[in-house]
């Protein structure tokens, strides 16, 4: 006889990260979109891919190369090394697009398998995870997509060995539109092109800018969180990578936008603004900047969200 064996279903959002001076260490958690994974147990031990949709065919279903199936293994292998564990993923952001695309999946998929295997396992081991993964899908471990995505809200990284998650305050009144141009950056691209080393005067600069950042947000001074989204390092290399990012920038600080910068690896672009009313004017203002570019894509507006949960009914 078959066993009928109850999906898990969970959801994981988007993110986005670096946030000006917070390289590979700060991350905030959008709320509309993001990527869906249901998992169930199996019958052979380790994790497998059975199905993906929304991807155009582009991600593989082979669990070594699957960021959700290398998340959930790690998992099992530390954890419930005889489990089994099937995956469905439905991807809802598009791959390449600097929104923590490989990130969401990772983490909707760990959140679902813990749930389908009664684990019940912290926060970080959960991160460390999807953590894992991320250096399959662009060959760094880098935690600024997976934490926001697992934790939610907006999370400073200040460790990795061992693993440290800071949540941070979202001040009242923030909006956050992005919008991701029709082009892509590969991770590793993007990484590529950082330079080896960096002079003291850039390093000192970030390090105080960071600093004033995580200051802005506990005390709510959103006119002094713009101020220091600014990034010295990694923008400027990576800026060329994105056809009409410059002008689009400009254009958004122009009217009126606390700042506007690449959202991780790119080439989505993020503009911080206090009222709704104008983030839907940066909205417009880049679509039309990167119509103007070539590169039309899409965009929304949209606050700091809550990260992955399980959202299918409770396993009895």
């Amino acid at each position: 006889m078959n066993v009928v064996r109850p999906w898990v279903e969970a959801f994981a959002p988007a993110t986005v990260s670096n946030l000006g001076p917070g390289f590979d260490c700060l991350g905030l958690a959008l709320r509309e979109r993001g990527d869906t994974v249901r998992a169930r147990k199996g019958e052979a031990p380790g994790a497998s891919v059975l199905r993906i949709e929304g991807d155009g065919g582009r991600l593989p279903l082979d669990a070594a190369l699957n960021t959700a199936a290398v998340a959930v293994q790690h998992v099992l292998d530390r954890f419930a090394p005889k489990a089994s564990i099937e995956l469905e993923l439905k991807k809802g952001l598009p791959l390449g697009s600097g929104l923590g695309s490989s990130g969401a999946s990772a983490a909707a998929a760990v959140v679902a398998a813990d749930a389908a295997l009664g684990l019940n396992l912290p926060q970080d081991a959960l991160v460390q995870a999807a953590r894992h993964a991320e250096g399959v899908a662009c060959g760094s471990p880098h935690p600024d997509n997976v934490a926001p995505a697992i934790v939610g809200g907006m999370v400073l990284i200040p460790s990795l060995e061992p693993l440290r998650l800071v949540p941070l305050p979202t001040p009242e009144g923030l909006w956050v539109t992005v919008y991701t141009p029709g082009c892509e950056v590969a991770t590793a691209d993007a990484r590529a092109v950082l330079p080896k080393t960096v002079p003291v005067a850039d390093a000192v600069g970030q390090a105080a800018r960071l600093g004033m950042l995580v200051h802005a947000l506990h005390v709510g001074d959103l006119r002094m969180l713009g101020e220091a989204v600014v990034d010295t390092i990694a923008e400027p290399h990576r800026a060329r990578l994105i056809p009409g990012y410059l002008d689009a920038k400009v254009a958004c600080l122009e009217a009126g936008a606390l700042c506007c910068s690449i959202s991780g690896a790119g080439p989505t672009t993020f503009a911080l603004t206090a009222d709704e009313s104008r983030a839907k004017t940066m909205l417009e203002i880049l679509e039309e900047q990167y119509t103007l570019a070539g590169v039309p894509g899409q965009g929304l507006v949209d606050q700091v969200g809550e990260g992955a949960r399980v959202t299918s009914a409770p396993l009895h």
